[in-house]
């Protein structure tokens, strides 16, 4: 059993609601990167993004990825580009087992919806390029790629948990 088990995907491909799943099902702690943002900030992820920009965004979610990763029997459900980090990578790969939640475009475009919350998304286009960008980094980070299209969570943590036993 490793450490950690820690959660990276694009956006929408479930990290957040599997990483609940996870922890329950292996009896660990769930650490989500997004939410201790907006917990540390005390608001949204796009009024820290609109207020301290990228910059901010990325020093605070680095902060939350150093607080989750300091620890054993966590899931750490990470934001969409914390993995994209450098200074996050070594962290992230050093904790535990990394598990890449795929799922294919059309999928993640219909989880995601219009999200108008998510900074990122705001340009025309932004959703394709994005995924296009991460999705090498992504594989290249994973030590276990899991799909996610048509499967509940609790199907998708089933599956992790018993890989990574």
């Amino acid at each position: 059993m490793p450490r950690n088990v820690v959660l990276i995907g694009f956006m929408g491909a479930g990290k957040s609601a599997v990483g609940r799943a996870l922890a329950e099902r292996l009896g660990f702690r769930l650490y989500d990167t997004d939410a201790m943002v907006e917990e540390s900030a005390g608001r949204t992820i796009a009024d820290v993004w609109d207020a301290e920009g990228e910059e901010g965004f990325r020093a605070r979610e680095h902060d939350a990825v150093l607080q989750a990763c300091a620890g054993s029997g966590r899931v750490i459900a990470c934001g969409g580009g914390a993995v994209l980090e450098i200074r996050n990578y070594g962290i992230l790969k050093g904790a535990g087992s990394v598990v890449y939640l795929r799922a294919p475009a059309d999928v993640l475009r219909d989880r995601v919806g219009i999200a108008l919350d998510r900074p990122l998304l705001r340009e025309p286009g932004a959703f394709d390029r994005l995924l296009g960008e991460r999705q090498p980094a992504y594989e290249a980070a994973a030590d276990i790629i899991v799909d996610t299209d048509e499967r509940t969570s609790d199907d998708v943590a089933a599956d992790i948990a018993r890989r990574v036993q």
